[in-house]
């Protein structure tokens, strides 16, 4: 007699499949699960790093630095103003790296640029300071450059070549640091942080404890959307007080509240896609997932004002976490830089409504 085949019951099989795609899914997104539940679950465990002690920034057009509002700060006026000098590691930002130094000219005696012919994650790109120098001619009067061309070998981890990098920009300020006379006021901060030049003005004007931790408001990919004000890694080293760890954080001393600038991601889209896979110390944040790269999403992501890599805010309470979580565009322009302003129609994509990133001309990439 046949054996007849039976078909399973539905009530084993269902919850089989079903277990097959929780292994499956969790298999596949393990890196997207995990930022999940850490970022949801911040608030509860974590604490912010960075100085406590925040001092507040007075600031009004046409005020001069001078020893009422050095007090006002709890500083002293110094007798002479000392030099300053702005540190930079370069990768791609020419349009912030332009933007940055017309904002400082007027306050920066000698600007300071390292740049390589390799990504933080070890792969080739051009030296596109170097291939666009004519763009930034009228500073060139004040331009120490260097190539770190062949000088710091790939390492397998990006954050271990962006420090190697780091140490070369501290020999490289060493080299030119005065046997004696005045010794500089010297900021260290990424491009994408952009200080002001008021900022900076008070204090050359002011004795302030070294090194001063610079606390800027933050925008995703334009001023049109404001996300928060809790960066502090800029900071400005006296040269004169001897030199501290540069590039890391001195936790005895304080953090200024600087109506300065950080904006992130201000790339075309064809160069946000080239950098943001493989270039920055940050690109394991694509957790695999290739078609966060798409272009046509990472314009309506831009455009929306969305996270780019689909992560939750980073916040370290609730009420930052929901604030962050949907942003609302400004229309409030106050305090960007004057530069930005002169030369808004090339820079519309900086500004409320010139989301659009394509079709730029090839010498603003």
């Amino acid at each position: 007699m046949a054996v007849r085949w039976k078909p399973p019951r539905t009530r084993t099989a269902v919850p089989t499949l079903l277990l097959i795609f929780v292994i499956s899914y969790t298999w596949l997104y393990s890196y997207q699960l995990r930022n999940f539940f850490s970022y949801v679950s911040r608030p509860l465990w974590d604490q912010p790093d960075g100085p406590n002690n925040i001092l507040p920034h007075y600031h009004a057009d046409g005020l001069l630095p001078d020893a009422k509002v050095c007090a006002l700060h709890g500083w002293e006026a110094r007798s002479t103003q000392p030099p300053v000098w702005d540190a930079v590691l370069f990768t791609t930002e020419l349009d912030l790296l332009e933007i940055r130094w017309s904002e400082l000219d007027s306050v920066v005696d000698k600007f300071f640029l390292l740049e390589n012919n390799m990504t933080f994650t070890g792969r080739p790109k051009s030296q596109d300071f170097s291939l666009n120098s004519q763009r930034f001619a009228r500073f060139k009067h004040k331009l120490v450059y260097g190539s770190l061309a062949g000088v710091i070998p790939p390492a397998a981890e990006p954050f271990e070549v962006e420090g190697n990098h780091r140490n070369e920009m501290t020999k490289l300020l060493r080299a030119h640091i005065p046997p004696s006379g005045d010794q500089p006021l010297v900021i260290f901060s990424d491009t994408d942080e952009l200080p002001s030049a008021h900022t900076i003005q008070l204090l050359k004007s002011c004795h302030f404890p070294t090194p001063l931790h610079l606390r800027m408001r933050t925008y995703l990919y334009s001023f049109e959307w404001p996300y928060g004000d809790t960066s502090w890694r800029a900071q400005v080293h006296d040269w004169s007080k001897g030199l501290t760890l540069l590039w890391a954080w001195e936790e005895e001393q304080p953090c200024s509240r600087r109506r300065w600038l950080a904006l992130l991601f201000l790339l075309p889209i064809s160069g946000r896609v080239r950098n943001q896979d493989a270039g920055y110390s940050h690109a394991d944040r694509i957790g695999g997932v290739k078609r966060i790269l798409d272009r046509k999403r990472i314009q309506r992501v831009i455009c929306e004002g969305e996270d780019i890599y689909n992560m939750l805010p980073e916040a370290y309470t609730y009420r930052d976490f929901f604030a962050l979580l949907w942003l609302e565009p400004s229309r409030s322009m106050v305090g960007i830089p004057r530069f930005l302003i002169e030369n808004s129609s090339r820079f519309k994509f900086l500004l409320p409504g010139g989301c659009q990133r394509e079709g730029r001309p090839d010498n603003m990439e």
